[in-house]
């Protein structure tokens, strides 16, 4: 009997955590579909390549995604700041960043890995000649072009 009331107390509190899951998941994606600045924009670019070059390099089994962090440490704090912020919080942007690498994964997944590595060798060569400043200079170029791309009230 203990149990049985203890499991119906748990499933209450459950129950009474779904409106601010749900709530969550409804920001999240809110501030997601809303345009976003440029400097958003560039943010987002910058994560998506480094989630991609983060893929790579793990299914390659390479030091390019570790190096590139290294070097690009401060930008990379930079971009991941302004998407928290995007994302009202650490939550909701790791949730989409693990989401993003989970796509890129699912991506490439049943492909052998060195056809995986034999693919994406322009990514993992431009992530091993990006400086913070060619970082930034990449980012901005991608986010000028996936924003001509999308609908933003134009």
């Amino acid at each position: 009997m203990k149990n049985l009331v203890l499991m119906a107390a748990a499933l209450i509190a459950v129950a009474g955590l779904q409106p601010s899951f749900a709530a969550e998941k409804k920001a999240a994606h809110s501030a997601h579909s809303a345009c976003p600045s440029a400097s958003e924009a560039e943010a987002e670019q910058a994560i998506r390549f480094m989630t991609d070059v983060m893929v790579v390099s793990s299914t390659c089994q390479d030091t390019i995604y570790a190096e590139f962090r290294l070097r690009n440490q401060e930008p990379i704090r930079a971009y991941q700041k302004a998407m928290i912020t995007h994302f009202h919080g650490n939550k909701a942007f790791d949730t989409w960043n693990t989401s993003l690498a989970n796509q890129y994964a699912a991506k490439r997944a049943g492909l052998p890995s060195g056809q995986v590595c034999q693919e994406a060798a322009e990514l993992m060569k431009t992530a091993q000649t990006l400086d913070p400043t060619g970082f930034r200079s990449y980012a901005q170029t991608q986010a000028k072009a996936a924003v001509q791309t999308a609908s933003c009230g134009k």
